[in-house]
């Protein structure tokens, strides 16, 4: 009996010890679980978004706006560190510590306070309720570069100005951010390579448009009237060719050239130079063909009429040499829009950009065309036609390059800059003149103005719903965007 007591004594102090060794394992468990739990919390980011920017300036502007009627947020948690330099290396460095002070008591500033950087600093900016922007002042004066991590993405808080200004109200860009902006990860396999390259040909196939002039029926009817034919297709090629130069090249180009410089005296000199360089550029290849092709003055004018002056060889290189260069360098720069609007701003507005560039490319297309067939230039319309053809083929070109690489929107401002200035000599030195010729009569010089104001307007129309999308990735946005001219 004693024996049988002792083994169930036993046998209930083991059960118990079981029992408790099981609790205590369920304990250890729960509160490792929940210490792992801690700790993942504990290095996850607190930060939505940081940024590093260049700040040489002693004062900056934080902005932050009411979209549809109110604030994303009723306040937002920010730290600001200062670092070396504005890089993605500095930034990443003081991830850790931007981090940390994120979870630290952060000091409270209403609008209109201020913002000085420091590294164990939080600041938590409180929204006015009341008014549309709330506006934070940030003291850079002992920084050469700031990196902020902020608890919200700051363009949630943007409805018509950016986040971030200088003391002259310029837009501050970051150098860069975390996480990285979509369209830095996008790889090859997610470009739209199809879309850009066959959209660029379809451009490129206005280049033939000439064509037309070749028909017979045409050029029987020019040939009954061959100075009003002339005179009014002068008319309209030189409103064309400067309405695209005014109302497309040189517009396009002067934000562009001032994506890449902050003074307004840097953008004007390189954007004027760019322009007065085009436009001579005919004249300097006018003076190299004179030198290597000297014109024949020997025994006076005898036996040359007006036609045979008109087609001397270095006459016919500088208009030659004027189109087809200006063509190159228009066409190419539509190729890196055709590839930017497709790569930033997707399919749809890619498309959208493609046929208002047809739509612009088809009477200039048809002027370049008359030029280099009528008697200054003297081709054939074949040969005129190939030409056109090659040199319009640079919108694959550029459609490729933007694809394949980011360049920068003040080069491209630079090359429509140059491209513009040569279309204006063309426009204005070869072709206007020969609407004041002396063998038009008045009726037929009204014809000629006539019809350089539909080629003006023909250009000019396309303005109505014509648009350029220039990616923000390049410079240095997060997001796709464009500009138009409705």
């Amino acid at each position: 009996s004693s024996h049988l007591m002792l083994n169930d004594s036993t046998s209930t102090n083991t059960c118990s010890s079981s029992l408790a060794m099981m609790h205590g394992i369920r304990g250890l468990t729960i509160t490792a679980g929940f210490a792992l739990l801690m700790s993942t919390d504990a290095t996850s980011d607190a930060f939505e978004w940081a940024g590093v920017f260049e700040m040489p300036k002693s004062h900056y502007m934080w902005t932050s706006q009411k979209v549809d009627g109110k604030y994303a947020d009723a306040s937002m948690k920010i730290v600001a560190i200062p670092v070396a330099s504005a890089t993605e290396s500095a930034l990443l460095g003081v991830e850790a510590d931007g981090n940390a002070a994120l979870g630290l008591a952060c000091t409270e500033v209403h609008h209109a306070g201020v913002i000085t950087p420091a590294n164990g600093k939080c600041y938590k900016l409180l929204f006015h309720p009341k008014v549309w922007q709330s506006l934070f002042k940030i003291d850079a004066s002992s920084a050469a570069a700031v990196a902020f991590f902020a608890q919200h993405v700051p363009t949630e808080f943007e409805a018509t100005a950016h986040y971030l200004k200088d003391a002259s109200g310029e837009d501050v860009e970051p150098a860069a951010e975390l996480p990285k902006p979509v369209s830095q990860e996008t790889s090859d396999e997610d470009k739209p390579w199809g879309d850009a390259i066959g959209a660029s040909i379809i451009v490129n196939l206005m280049t033939l448009v000439g064509v037309i002039l070749a028909i017979p029926a045409v050029m029987k009817a020019a040939a009954a009237n061959i100075d009003a034919f002339r005179g009014i297709l002068h008319g309209f090629s030189a409103g064309c060719i400067l309405a695209a130069a005014v109302f497309l090249l040189m517009f396009e180009s002067t934000h562009l050239v001032a994506a890449g410089w902050t003074k307004e005296v840097d953008v004007l000199w390189r954007w004027g130079t760019c322009i007065l360089a085009g436009f001579v550029l005919p004249s300097v290849v006018d003076c190299i063909a004179s030198a290597l092709v000297p014109v024949d003055n020997e025994g006076g004018n005898d036996g040359c009429d007006e036609e045979t002056k008109k087609t001397s060889p270095n006459s016919r290189i500088r208009i030659l040499a004027g189109v087809l260069i200006g063509d190159f360098f228009h066409n190419f720069c539509d190729g890196i829009f055709i590839g930017a609007a497709f790569k930033g701003c997707g399919k749809s507005f890619g498309w959208t950009v493609t046929l208002s560039t047809v739509l612009h490319e088809l009477p200039q297309e048809l002027a370049d065309y008359f030029i280099m067939t009528g008697p200054g230039a003297g081709l054939g319309p074949v040969l005129a036609l190939v030409l056109n053809f090659v040199s319009g083929m640079s919108v694959v070109l550029g459609a490729i390059i933007v694809l394949a690489s980011d360049p920068a929107d003040s080069s491209v401002g630079i090359l429509l800059a140059f491209g513009a200035g040569t279309y204006l000599h063309i426009g204005a030195v070869e072709c206007m003149p020969k609407i004041y010729e002396a063998k038009l009569s008045a009726a037929l010089r009204v014809a000629c103005i006539v019809a350089f104001i539909v080629g003006t307007i023909l250009i000019g129309l396309i303005l109505l719903d014509h648009e350029h999308c220039v990616p923000a990735a390049s410079t240095g946005a997060s997001g796709g965007g464009g500009h138009d001219h409705r």
